[in-house]
Parts: structure tokens; sequence; C-alpha cells
């Protein structure tokens, strides 16, 4: 019996709780980021004609992925444009975007992983052909 109460007491310490001795979830976390378009050296080329590039990102502990277009530079994060978003859906750590591009770009793509106790980031640089 008291072996059984020391187990108990052992897993408890173990695990995180909050004030309301509710167990903490775990934070968003991105396990991939990619696009329909190959990544060399943290760039995304995007070749002269193209209409559409599909953003994909898996990550964890996450009910929406925002995805942003930062203009390049320093102190650009007030210049971002959301350019889109999913929300979980179909309970799969999957979210993607299918982004119309229209105009040149030389900019930073972040994408945003939104959870019930946090959030992620990550980012790519994307480019197009002249």
């Amino acid at each position: 019996m008291i072996l059984k109460l020391v187990f108990a007491m052992g897993l408890l310490s173990i695990a995180p709780f909050n004030s309301a001795s509710k167990t903490i979830p775990p934070s968003p976390e991105i396990v991939k980021f990619y696009t329909n378009i190959p990544e060399k050296n943290n760039w995304v080329t995007v070749p002269e004609g193209t209409k559409e590039i599909t953003i994909t990102v898996e990550a964890l502990n996450t009910e929406t992925v925002l995805f942003w277009l930062i203009p390049t530079g320093t102190e650009t994060w007030n210049e971002r444009i959301l350019i889109g978003y999913d929300i979980k859906d179909d309970g799969d750590n999957f979210f993607s975007l299918t982004w119309k591009v229209s105009g040149p770009l030389l900019n930073h793509l972040e994408v945003q992983a939104i959870g019930e106790t946090g959030m992620a980031g990550a980012s790519l640089n994307i480019t197009s052909n002249p």
C-alpha cells in the first residue's frame, strides 16, 4: 500500500499543473515548414509565371497557423501582411495554404503556430525570378 502511494506521489511530481490543478498542455512546436517549390539555403526562388504556391506546416499542439509575408530589411514586422491562416479541423497535425502570388517577391515568409499554451514561429526567405 505504501509503495503504491509513493509511486503515485512520484507520478504527480513530474506532471505539470496550473493553479486550477489541471495538466498544462505542451507548447506548440513546428516540426516541418516548406513550400511546393524547393528551398535552397533557406531561400525559395519562385519561377517566373508561377501563379500559386502551396505552403505546408506540420505542427504539434497547434490549433491555428497564421501565414505572414514580411518585407526584407530591419524592423519590418509592423509592415507584415497576413496572407492566410488554417485552423485545425481534421485531427491531423498538418496545416496548409494555397497562396495566389501577385507581383515580384523579396520577402520573408513567416508562419506562427498558435496553441492553447503559446506560440511558435518559423520563417523562410522567398524571392521571385525576374
